[in-house]
């Protein structure tokens, strides 16, 4: 299944041109457009879904397996399904109707995975479960997204409106195409057969998988907030700078103040977090799961870079560091491959600190700010990442030397972090910055009737 949604998940890239995001992006947007990108899309979302039911067997047959040709011929049809989608999607994300959005998401995870797929799954039905629980979600997305947000497509279709907005979908289609191939490069190239036996081969390539699916947990989230709302909200100020510079410094503090102490804890903690999500089979994908999370912080601000990128539609250049990106992490593997698992995830993260060097460096050029801003705004997240370091070390060592089970072991982590972070704040809340750059007060006021919220609100003062 992760190899075909890999094979998939590529493709989709291409499958719709970035008709979306251009819908996104455009500052004027005229029928024509809506039409020619509705149109256009369902096109080549059936083309695509023909394309893959005909080519899965070659693709079964470079991984020595049937099972895998059956399974992307079936999910060959989320092609079809997305394009019906990608209308009404593109303007609820332009008018940044971020609670609709969120609805239809929990219509189609509810109904999709949590229904479909483990109802099929306490069936018996195997991988198959995922497959139809994978079609039921995109069916219902797409439903949903028609039903809270109707759009009259006129039946009249000029293609001069639908080519300007394939100027900026093929920019943002290479660049995507490249994020994505970067992303999934490595579950695609570890179980490509080599000197191991299949059985061997295929275990090493389950235990990576899961190891990049749980680190991908966060950029996952990151990714959608950065495609929904960072990305729509930078594209209307991609014309003032000095509203868009404070939008993104801020997006960095937040995202650093989510991304650095909490990837810090999960490597202290992997063994738990691997236990508990994945189970004890997968425990020797704790090593590569602490590698992989030391990425997530470079790859988290990585993705308030590519909002940022395809806003100012700077995309051909950011294409290259893509694909440069691409090229290192998989010459990386293919070396490392050969001495273990945990080498293929260092070698990928060589390869994301390469990338976060140059899309970043990218970024500071275009918001005309240096490196020692973007340090300053990730002050509060390393100060706060310290003490969580410094309080984690005792409490695994305590963790390992008594023995303590999985879940009450990451109960107590998770308390007294918590407790030390909640202590951060109450002795010393200019830790999060003062005036200006104090992100938080604003989030504070919010609720500064409560006492305790009063408090804290005049030890920032």
């Amino acid at each position: 299944m992760g190899i075909a949604l890999s094979v998939v998940g590529f493709a989709e890239v291409f499958s719709q041109i970035g008709i979306g995001p251009a819908l996104i992006q455009k500052k004027e947007l005229d029928q024509q457009h809506i039409a020619g990108a509705f149109f256009s899309s369902l096109l080549l979302g059936i083309a695509f879904t023909v394309f893959f039911a005909l080519l899965a067997p070659a693709i079964g047959n470079a991984y020595n397996s049937q099972l895998l040709s059956d399974v992307i011929q079936v999910v060959s049809l989320s092609f079809t399904l997305s394009a019906v989608a990608i209308v009404p999607r593109a303007l609820m994300m332009r008018a940044m109707d971020f609670k609709s959005f969120f609805i239809c998401g929990i219509i189609s995870i509810v109904g999709g995975n949590l229904i479909t797929g483990l109802l099929l799954a306490w069936a018996g039905y195997d991988i198959w479960a995922y497959v139809f629980a994978l079609l039921a979600q995109n069916a219902l997305l797409t439903l949903s997204f028609w039903l809270l947000r109707p759009v009259k497509i006129p039946m009249k279709w000029e293609w001069k409106y639908t080519r300007e907005l394939i100027r900026y979908g093929g920019g943002s289609t290479l660049f995507n195409a490249f994020n994505f191939l970067a992303t999934r490069i490595d579950v695609l190239m570890v179980p490509v057969p080599t000197g191991k036996s299949g059985p061997a081969r295929l275990n090493d390539a389950g235990v990576y998988e899961r190891s990049s699916y749980l680190m991908g947990l966060p950029i996952t989230i990151l990714g959608k907030l950065s495609d929904n709302v960072l990305f729509s909200g930078m594209s209307m100020l991609q014309n003032d700078e000095r509203r868009l510079r404070k939008t993104w410094l801020t997006a960095v503090y937040f995202i650093g103040l989510l991304v650095i102490p909490g990837s810090i804890f999960i490597i202290f903690f992997a063994k738990e977090v691997v236990g508990i999500y994945l189970g004890s089979r997968y425990i020797s994908a704790v090593p590569v799961v602490q590698i992989l999370f030391a990425g997530v912080i470079l790859r988290a601000f990585t993705k308030v870079c590519d909002s940022l990128l395809r806003a100012k539609d700077v995309l051909y250049k950011g294409s290259l560091v893509k694909l440069l990106f691409c090229f290192i992490m998989a010459v990386g593997i293919y070396i490392s491959l050969p001495y273990g698992l945990h080498w293929v995830a260092l070698s990928v993260a060589g390869a994301t600190l390469v990338q976060f060097l140059l899309i970043v460096g990218m970024s500071l050029k275009l918001l005309d700010i240096n490196w020692l801003q973007f340090a300053s705004a990730l002050r509060t997240a390393l100060l706060l990442a310290l003490p969580i370091a410094l309080i984690s070390l005792p409490i695994r060592v305590g963790i390992d030397t008594f023995a303590i089970q999985a879940l009450p072991g990451i109960a107590i982590a998770i308390l007294i972090n918590g407790g030390a972070l909640l202590a951060c704040t109450w002795w010393y809340p200019a830790i999060f910055g003062k005036g200006e750059n104090n992100h938080l007060k604003p989030l504070l006021e919010r609720f500064e009737k409560n006492g305790i919220i009063q408090k804290i609100l005049r030890k920032m003062k």
